[in-house]
């Protein structure tokens, strides 16, 4: 089971490693000049809780984690799905590539990076040297 702690010191990543762009975010991330505590949901049972504090961080509710517009969604469970909080978390325990974009902390600040230079609004970092898998 994984928790989450919030530390100005520490970026902490939740991310698949299955998914090509996830991996892209992890290795900007692995780049920082700040310690990484990466989290794969394809190895770490993630709790409901965690990601409700996550969904907390962001200003958003758990159900919003899932664009349920997103080609991936939409091919697993159709156009014009409803989710609730309860039923989002079950799908993302159950369905790890349904978080379809990894969700970066650093401190009091989340991110959802659908981008994988998104992340670097949690640090200052040289990227010119970064290996992207």
């Amino acid at each position: 089971m994984v928790s989450i702690a919030t530390d100005e010191h520490e970026i902490v990543l939740l991310y698949n490693s299955d998914i090509k762009n996830h991996r892209e975010v992890y290795a900007y991330a692995e780049s920082a000049e700040v310690k990484l505590r990466a989290i794969d949901v394809t190895k770490e049972k993630v709790t409901g809780t965690l990601y409700t504090e996550l969904a907390d961080l962001l200003g958003m509710e758990v159900k919003d984690i899932i664009p349920t517009d997103h080609s991936s969604f939409v091919e697993k469970h159709g156009e014009k799905v409803s989710l609730d909080n309860d039923g989002a978390i079950k799908i993302l325990q159950k369905e790890p590539d349904m978080l379809i974009y990894p969700i970066a902390v650093r401190g009091k600040k989340a991110i959802i990076t659908k981008l994988y230079g998104d992340i670097t609004q949690l640090f200052n970092s040289d990227t010119a040297a970064v290996d992207i898998p």
